[in-house]
């Protein structure tokens, strides 16, 4: 069995979330990651992406929001 490999996960957040027009990157598998997403925010957020390009990060302007600061 393979094992999944650990990399940047970019978070985006929608409306009425408390967070819109933030994203935040959180390193791990794809399961680590979501997991500390859930513990840091519960899920009061919207997608999962595995790149900031995917996450439309330039395109809609959004903006960094570093997950310790937000906690």
């Amino acid at each position: 069995m393979e094992q999944e490999k650990e990399q940047d996960w970019y978070f985006t957040f929608g409306c009425g979330h408390g967070w819109e027009g933030f994203y935040c990157v959180i390193h791990g598998t794809y399961d680590s990651a979501r997991a500390k997403m859930v513990a840091d925010f519960g899920i009061k957020w919207c997608m999962q992406y595995p790149s900031a390009e995917a996450a439309g990060v330039e395109r809609w302007g959004y903006i960094l929001l570093e997950v310790r600061d937000a906690c």
